[in-house]
């Protein structure tokens, strides 16, 4: 061991670092003003809940409970309630169980509540699965016993129970079970309580109250230590269980205002603070945020009077600061109601203009990037060395789209806090600018808590702290000037311009000739060719105040007080351009109305292809010491030309730790898809630490997501790659991109923050492009998809579709069309507009109801394993920049479960069964007038193909239609040069399509034209219908004579109308509910049949009316019990029937084959209806005799089968087994009709085994439709009559358990 190397251990750990708060001066802050720690001041956490069992989430440093109120915004939680009678202390609960209530509760008034909910709609998915894994464990014992003793015996009956078991093991899938509700109230608030283990025992159950009034917390699961708080909304007519639906806005919270009274160095930033815990992520969407989740968090930050709110939640956005939520935000509660509103900027970096919305992309909110210092990486990283501290490599870059500088000040992304109880993690590491962002909460707080105390009667406005953290930040690496928050510097810059009004007013910044961008954004190659001139015009935006409204301004004089201050207002502004290049006016008067002025950009002369930034900055001529009072950021991102080679070497580029290098290339117009190569040269030093770098590729298309047209690849450098004599082998990454022609492509490459040394990477990309132009029958169209595609008109037979080669010679065409999804629009069946009642759903700014407009759709599937995205262009996919507040669909199966549920955004799903599906819409909206141009907008389902449909496709008509005509100059697609064109034309006629497809319906998928291009979004428009055309005139020969000379004579009129008449007075029988014209319907009939096949008809009709039940009861229930008399006369018509149609039957089995001639398809049609009716004959016959062979005194199905003498004949009973074998071969033995009419003679047999066996069987494969929903329920009863008479408990509980979550009562809430 070297004798000068020390291994003594340290003394402490850097717990500093867990808990990051050195940087920022808040530690230091909180020491220098201990009573400035947050106390006074309320922050909102809009996330995914605070746990309510979670460490440091108690209490504050002054003993007030942290928390003071945990609401869910997205309503995944509500219960819906109806009233019930209590009899003898219990309740009749909504899932159907028996509920005991608690007898020490108080209801004076008497009236009982209740609602249920389903387990696994309650948790997140971690939970959700130790849940399943534990009750799977648990059951699969209690299943094994039952195969067990299934495979005891021996036999056909043995081995069907086995079967059975296994058909049952098989398709089992944990349900979760349901959790009732009862609800009350006591005589001064309302109170709840839940059945949280599913006994129904609520005897020793407390009753909770709501959280914000009680601080009542519950178990949901003990095992799993997951807890839950109530709300009551509607006068008690709805209970809301609130949970949290993932771990993060635990985790944030901790962050913001943890307090360990005996760990000071995991406190959070603001350990003084209180917080309010608004859920906005929703269980049904995988804890996505909701337009109702946001709009309702909105009303509650307003309601709680907090002070600061953190949002670490986000979603990228097509269009920056425009969506009724942030602006509902930025002018109701930032400028109105006095909330700084921080909200993390995203996780998409490094390249440019990845931010999220709302944070980076809103006006009047704060976007917090994410740092990451040196006391991070002693106590959370593990790192053997330091870096330079920086921004993390992943954090998300400005400027915004338009031009704003997106990143207004950064924070530690990272710490080791609170977690959820259930996790069973007391603190954990998370990293991101979700972590960043409620680190500057943490510091807002701070401010606003030395605010309070050292000028409680000053007002303190968002935009005020928000200057004093960004003027104040320390710079960092950030290109447009952001920099770390610094809190006691931010606190001095408060007090010393405490006493300035103009601290209040923030500014508008837009450049009017750019589709209003509050910055110059120069990013294409025409934008910074020659010199540009932009008129910038600013404004004032005022603070106003929550009770300066009309309607709470009685006497007018806060209308005036914010009147006069704008009357007063005046500015005179110095300007400050930040670059040579810029030019702007020195000075500029500013009103209240605003002022313009103008700037000259002349980015001729800057160097292509890299990344240019500045600033105009504007000072208060009388304090320019505060700082610039408004900046114009200026961005220009000058492309790199490729040239005619539609090719770029970019050379060899060094990197040490966290270096970013970002090169622009403009795309040449044609072009479809790029490829870049990534080469490390075989230098690097053996004992050089291997690297992760990014490779991150953007191109920005106006009112679209950066991330249709990005990719970000992950690399790893030196790993397992040294050779034995030191270096490196050469390593090659291959990087593709679909890209736009014409729009500036950003190729950035990182090494990522925390890996060592320097390393050296060598960049060249290449572009190809093969593009649509024209052609017959093909209409060019962007499909959805990322790049321009083609729509095909079936009805052109065959499309042609022409192609260029605009940028550079392509080889090896070889076009492939593959279609694999069909498209439907559906349009709605019912729809309506209606104010919401829910006290929850009011707007913010008007205080007014909000509106909903319901829709509904029936989608029909034809295959088992659907899979399904539905569509809703108009408003789906958006969020914060959507128009309408919200758009949420769930889908429905017949008997009203809810299979999925999607909202903003929506994806595939599978639908296991075919069937009959409801689609609920429900599209909300401040305006009714607004909903009423969709009441009829239609819904687009696309489903997979089980198969693809190829389309065959050629380069010259004639190959489509035939090989006989020679054309040896034809192209071939071996080559098309540069500015080239080729036709390709496709084969629709003789394409395949899916036989479900309907005239209108679209199918789709993509057409590759060669390896290099990418390839092109296709669809094709099925043509109208096929009419059949009438059969040709065949001469005539000796059989088709003889087959003349056999049919009928034609019908007259007379007959026709006698035929008729007929039809309808048989399906009369049926029909009317009198007796007395039923006989003598039946006796007409019969009287005037002429034939066999006549008679047959009536007595098939007759049963149909003595037997209605027969495909959808089982004999034993009350609508299918025929009475003595009806059971024989039901017996004696059945065998008149069975009579008549036998022999005719038999005939049916002579053509199973096939049938040749047109007699024989007669015959065969008539033969087919006659063995129906035998087969309904017999099922009607078992039917009566069982129930006649049933011991008289009971009508339970568990009564064995007792041989009464039948005035002479045989035996009932045997009677009954001799129909029971002739129906099994006649008929179809699995056939719902078939085993209801059978399973009272296995019962009685013991085959109890032999009977289960096909009702599994067709339950499990029976679509779920409205048509055979009596069907369904029958056959799911007699499982359940089987399982009871097998003794089968464990399945008979489970099948019990899932039945309300298989059948609930009502369709959820949306």
């Amino acid at each position: 061991m070297d004798a000068g190397l020390d291994t003594t251990p340290r003394t402490e750990y850097p717990a500093a670092g867990l808990q990051p708060r050195a940087d920022t001066q808040a530690a230091e802050f909180v020491r220098k003003y201990p009573e400035y720690d947050g106390r006074g001041v309320v922050v909102a956490v809009l996330d995914t809940g605070i746990d309510a069992g979670a460490k440091g989430l108690q209490t504050t440093s002054t003993g007030q409970r942290k928390v003071v109120d945990y609401v869910d915004c997205t309503g995944a939680g509500d219960v819906g309630l109806q009233g019930v009678e209590a009899t003898d202390n219990t309740v009749r609960g909504a899932s159907g169980r028996t509920l005991r209530l608690n007898a020490a509760w108080t209801n004076p008034t008497g009236v009982w509540r209740v609602g249920s909910k389903r387990l696994y709609d309650l948790v997140p998915a971690d939970v959700r699965a130790r849940m399943v894994a534990e009750r799977d464990g648990r059951f699969s014992k209690r299943a094994a016993a039952v195969r067990d003793a299934a495979r005891a015996g021996s036999g056909e009956e043995s081995e069907a129970r086995a079967a059975a078991a296994a058909a049952l093991e098989a398709a089992y899938a944990d349900g979760g079970g349901v959790v009732d509700c009862v609800v009350f109230h006591d005589g001064s608030q309302w109170r709840a309580a839940l059945d949280t283990d599913g006994s129904g025992d609520l005897t020793q159950a407390e009753a909770l109250g709501a959280y914000k009034r009680t601080g009542d917390v519950g178990l949901l699961s003990r095992r799993q230590l997951f807890y839950y708080t109530l709300n009551f909304y509607d006068e008690g007519r709805t209970l809301s269980i609130v949970t949290c639906a993932g771990s993060h806005g635990t985790h944030v919270a901790g962050i913001v205002a943890a307090w360990h009274a005996d760990d000071a160095a995991a406190c959070g930033v603001a350990p003084g603070a209180q917080l309010v815990s608004l859920t906005i992520g929703d269980h049904r969407a995988g804890s996505m945020e909701t337009g109702t989740g946001l709009a309702r968090a909105a009303a509650a930050i307003v309601e709680h009077g907090a002070r600061v709110a953190n949002m670490s939640y986000g979603e990228p956005s097509a269009t920056p600061n425009a969506g009724q939520w942030v602006q509902a935000v930025a002018q109701e509660v930032v400028r109105r109601h006095g909330c700084a509103f921080v909200a993390s900027a995203g996780n998409e970096g490094p390249a440019l203009t990845t931010l999220g919305a709302p944070g980076g992309t809103t006006s009047g909110i704060i976007s917090v990037g994410a740092y990451v210092g040196l006391e991070q990486m002693a106590a959370e990283y593990g790192m053997y060395a330091r870096v330079r501290d920086g921004v993390f490599t992943w954090s998300s870059r400005g400027p915004t789209a338009d031009g704003a500088r997106g990143v207004d000040v950064y924070a530690p992304g990272s710490a080791v806090t609170s977690f959820p109880a259930y996790t069973r993690e007391r603190r954990h590491l998370s990293n991101g600018t979700s972590m960043s962002a409620p680190s500057l909460s943490g510091v807002l707080a701070l401010l606003a808590s030395a605010w309070l105390r050292e000028l409680p009667d000053a007002r303190l406005t968002p935009h005020r702290l928000r200057a004093a953290v960004t003027r104040t930040a320390k710079p960092i690496s950030d290109a447009h000037g952001a920099g770390l928050v610094q809190t006691d510097a931010a606190w001095q810059f408060l007090k010393a311009q405490a006493a300035r009004a103009a601290e209040d007013v923030a500014y508008s910044v837009r450049v009017d000739d750019t589709r209003g961008m509050r910055g110059i954004y120069l990013r294409n190659a025409e934008d910074s060719a020659r010199v540009r001139f932009f008129k910038v015009a600013v404004a004032p935006v005022f603070p106003t105040a929550a009770d300066a409204r009309l309607e709470d301004d009685a006497d007018g004089s806060r209308g005036q007080q914010e009147s006069q201050a704008q009357f007063d207002f005046e500015q005179r502004v110095l300007l400050v351009a930040r670059a040579p290049w810029l030019a702007v006016p020195e000075s500029l008067y500013v009103g209240s109305a605003g002022a313009p002025f103008s700037v000259r950009v002349d980015a001729t002369q800057l160097e292509p292809g890299r990344l240019h930034t500045a600033s105009i900055d504007a000072y208060d001529s009388h304090n320019v010491d505060r700082g610039p009072i408004f900046s114009v950021p200026v961005t220009v991102t000058k492309p790199l030309d490729v040239g005619a080679a539609a090719a770029a070497d970019l050379g060899t580029l060094s990197f040490g730790p966290a270096d970013i290098v970002r090169r622009f290339i403009a795309v040449p117009r044609g072009a479809t898809s790029v490829e870049i190569v990534v080469r490390t040269p075989n230098t690097l030093p053996q004992d050089a630490a291997p690297a992760l770098f990014y490779v991150h590729c953007v191109q920005l298309v106006p009112d679209t997501r950066f991330k249709r047209h990005h990719v970000r690849q992950r690399i790893d450098l030196g790993h397992k790659s040294y050779g034995a004599e030191g270096g490196a082998s050469e390593q090659k990454h291959v990087v593709t991109l679909a890209v736009v022609g014409g729009a500036t492509l950003e190729v950035c490459l990182a090494q990522f923050w925390s890996q060592l040394d320097r390393h050296d990477l060598h960049v060249r990309m290449s572009f190809a492009g093969l593009v649509p132009v024209a052609g017959a029958g093909a209409e060019l169209a962007d499909a959805g998809a990322l790049e321009p595609g083609l729509v095909l008109h079936a009805a052109h037979a065959v499309v042609r579709a022409d192609f260029a080669a605009p940028m550079r010679a392509e080889h090896g065409i070889k076009p492939a069309a593959t279609l694999n999804a069909l498209r439907r629009a559906l349009r709605p069946h019912t729809s309506r507009v209606a104010p919401l009642q829910g006290e929850r759903d009011t707007c913010l700014a008007t205080g007014q109801a909000m509106y909903a407009l319901d829709l509904e759709y029936r989608l029909d599937t034809w295959a088992d394993s659907a899979e399904v995205r539905l569509r809703l262009p108009a408003v789906d996919t958006q969020i914060y920049e959507a128009w309408a507040e919200d758009f949420a669909l769930s889908v429905f199966d017949a008997n009203k479960r809810r299979l999925a549920t999607q909202i903003g955004y929506t994806d595939k799903f599978t639908l296991r069964l075919r069937g009959d599906y409801l689609v609920r819409v429900r599209i909300r909206h401040r305006r009714a007038k607004d909903l009423d141009a969709l009441k009829d907008v239609p819904l687009l389902a696309e489903f997979k193909l089980p198969t693809p449909v190829t389309v065959a496709t050629k380069f010259d008509l004639a190959s489509v239609f035939t090989t006989t005509v020679a054309n040896p100059g034809a192209y071939r697609g071996e080559f098309v040069p540069r500015g080239g064109r080729f036709a390709v034309f496709f084969d629709v006629l003789g394409a395949k399509l899916p036989t479900d497809a309907k005239p209108g319906d679209v199918l789709c998928g993509s057409l590759s034209l060669n390896g290099r291009s990418s390839n092109l979004a296709l669809e094709l428009v099925v043509p109208p219908a096929k009419i059949e055309q009438p059969k040709t005139e065949q001469p005539k020969t000796e059989q088709t004579k003889a087959e003349q000379s056999e049919k009928a004579p034609s019908k007259s009129d007379v007959d026709q109308l006698e035929e008729a008449l007929r039809k309808v007075r048989l399906d009369h029988i049926a029909k009317t509910t009198d007796a007395a014209v039923r006989t003598r319907l039946i006796d007409e009939l019969l009287a005037s049949s002429s034939t066999d096949e006549q008679r047959a008809e009536v007595l098939h009709a007759q049963l149909n009316a003595l037997d209605p039940a027969r495909e959808s009861a089982l004999p034993w229930a009350d609508s299918a019990r025929l009475g003595e008399p009806a059971a024989r006369t039901a017996v004696a018509v059945a065998d008149q029937l069975i009579a008549l149609s036998r022999a005719p039957a038999l005939t049916a089995r002579l053509f199973e084959k096939s049938a040749q001639s047109a007699a024989e398809k007669e015959q065969k049609k008539h033969a087919d209806g006659a063995r129906t009716q035998l087969i309904a004959a017999l099922t009607t016959k078992c039917r009566a005799l069982s129930q006649l062979a049933r011991d008289d005194a009971t009508s339970e199905e568990s009564a064995e089968l007792v041989d009464h003498d039948d005035e002479g004949l045989e035996p009932v009973a045997s009677r009954y087994e001799q129909a029971a074998q002739e129906l099994r071969q006649w008929g179809d033995a699995a056939a719902p009709a078939a085993l209801m009419a059978l399973v009272p003679l296995q019962i009685a047999q013991k085959q109890y085994g032999r009977a289960l066996q096909p009702v599994l069987a067709w339950l499990g494969k029976a679509p779920l439709t409205a048509a055979n929903a009596a069907q369904r329920a029958a056959m799911a009863d007699l499982r359940d009559v089987l399982l009871e008479k097998l003794e089968w408990t464990a399945w008979s509980d489970y099948f019990r358990e899932m039945a309300p979550i298989t059948h609930p009562a009502d369709y959820e809430m949306l």
